[in-house]
Parts: C-alpha cells; sequence; structure tokens
C-alpha cells in the first residue's frame, strides 16, 4: 500500500476540540515548527512555519483534549492528504492536511504552560478577583 506520512515535531499554538457525529470528537492544532541557520554574516536566523493538523483517532483526541494545551512540545505522526475547495470567489484553492488516525501516532515531549500558572503570571489588575475587589 502506497502513502505519504510526515512527521512533525513542534509546540502548539491554536488548539480546537470540535464534537462530530456519534458523539464523537476531533482535535485541530496548529503546531509550530522552526529552522534555523547562520547567515553569511555569521548571525543566527530563524524561520517559523504554521501546520494545521486534525486529529481523528478517538483515543488520541481524548489525550490532547486531557494533556495538551497552548505551548506544549509534540511529536505528531500521520499521512498527508491533498484537498481543495472553492472559495467564496469560486476559485479553486488546494491545500495540504495533515491527518493523524488510528494508525499515527501523538506523543508529548514537554508540556505547555499551566493555564492556572499563565493566570498567576498576570498583573493582579488584570485577574478576575482583582477586577471584583475594585469594582
Amino acid at each position: 500500500m502506497d502513502r505519504a506520512s510526515f512527521e512533525l515535531v513542534g509546540n502548539v499554538g491554536k488548539l480546537e476540540i470540535k464534537p462530530i457525529k456519534d458523539g464523537k470528537k476531533l482535535a485541530i492544532l496548529s503546531l509550530a515548527t522552526s529552522e534555523k541557520w547562520k547567515t553569511e554574516g555569521g548571525d543566527w536566523t530563524e524561520k517559523t512555519y504554521w501546520h494545521r493538523v486534525v486529529v481523528f483517532a478517538p483515543n488520541k483526541v481524548a489525550l490532547i483534549e486531557k494533556a495538551v494545551q497552548m505551548g506544549t512540545r509534540l511529536r505528531l505522526v500521520g499521512q498527508i492528504r491533498p484537498s481543495s475547495w472553492e472559495d467564496e470567489r469560486g476559485q479553486k484553492r488546494y491545500s495540504i492536511e495533515f491527518v493523524v488516525t488510528g494508525f499515527g501516532d501523538v506523543e508529548i515531549l514537554a508540556r505547555g504552560k499551566p493555564k492556572a500558572d499563565a493566570q498567576a503570571a498576570e498583573p493582579p489588575a488584570k485577574t478576575e478577583k482583582s477586577r471584583k475587589r475594585a469594582a
């Protein structure tokens, strides 16, 4: 069997869990990968690429929903699928989808910053409790 596959290692940007039919869910991730190189002048340059990844496997979606958040470093393995659609002007558009099914893999390499810690890092005036006290 022929197939096109991928392995991406990067950090989660956006994460969305969407319900689909029969009570199942899918996860849509934006994953940042980057490369670094030295220019001829000796300076370091870095380029970041964003990838849209859709995860269908129920056990992998459950793991993502439970343990993944913005900043989590993941290793994802799955299939590359070309797709096309018609935009609002009637022009045909093409994209490549990165899809993780039951045969793919989701591996958590490092946890993102917990949401509670992210709120604690905010200045006190911006937290919900401070707003209530000020009112």
